[in-house]
């Protein structure tokens, strides 16, 4: 049907996609105008994964086209989201949020390999490690190496997130219990304390007078 149909059902990975703002004669009102009127046009130039093609789209035209393509199972509605996340993104000068983790700054990469990446479109370690033939014949030599390296490190971030949340609940655990046995230790301080200033009052009572008895408490009256 349309290109963006084509284009994204190709790969189990969005197109990558750009915009830019091209200003578009106006051919009535030029007409009208008697000189050349414009109109400001937003374009959207789709990349298919790993391809050096450029489908170019009017942004309108693109999202009418869109609608269509989620409504006949040819687009993933999360890819239609974000999409329009990017453009909104970039209508505001705002950098367009990547898919998956950055391959620039990616240390098991070289810089220079990274850059390489990068100039084919290949963004993200999750487009490398789904990178298909025509993606790694346009990388050249050691293309599987580099898409061994992607798949192995996600694996490996894969497995370790179960553990990650694991460790995490382990470490709150021991923090409630430490602010529980805290809370436990500081009444007994206290009721130490308590128990110290109590005996210290009972110390410090002067003892009550003994009572002394004279002959006159023992004796009878008639004998005194």
């Amino acid at each position: 049907m349309t290109a963006v149909g084509q284009v994204s059902d190709r790969k189990d990975r969005p197109a990558y996609v750009r915009f830019q703002r091209r200003a578009v004669q106006n051919h009535q009102a030029s007409l009208a105008a008697g000189k050349y009127v414009g109109n400001n046009v937003d374009y959207a130039l789709i990349t298919p994964p790993y391809s050096k093609d450029v489908v170019e789209l009017k942004v309108e035209t693109w999202f009418k086209n869109m609608i269509e393509d989620v409504r006949n199972d040819r687009l993933p509605q999360s890819w239609a989201d974000q999409y329009r996340e990017m453009y909104d993104k970039w209508k505001v000068g705002e950098e367009m949020p990547l898919r998956g983790t950055a391959i620039r700054g990616w240390g098991v990469l070289s810089p220079a390999q990274q850059e390489t990446l990068i100039s084919m479109n290949v963004l993200t370690v999750e487009d490398l490690a789904g990178i298909n033939d025509e993606g790694c014949r346009r990388i050249g030599m050691g293309a599987m190496d580099l898409k061994n390296k992607a798949v192995a490190w996600l694996a490996q971030l894969n497995d370790l997130g179960p553990l990650t949340f694991k460790v995490a609940a382990l470490e709150q655990t021991i923090k409630n219990k430490d602010g529980e046995i805290s809370a436990l230790t500081q009444k007994v301080t206290t009721l130490q304390q308590d128990l110290r200033s109590s005996q210290l009052r009972v110390d410090m009572t002067p003892p009550a007078p003994e009572a002394s008895i004279s002959a006159v408490d023992i004796l009878p009256e008639a004998t005194i």
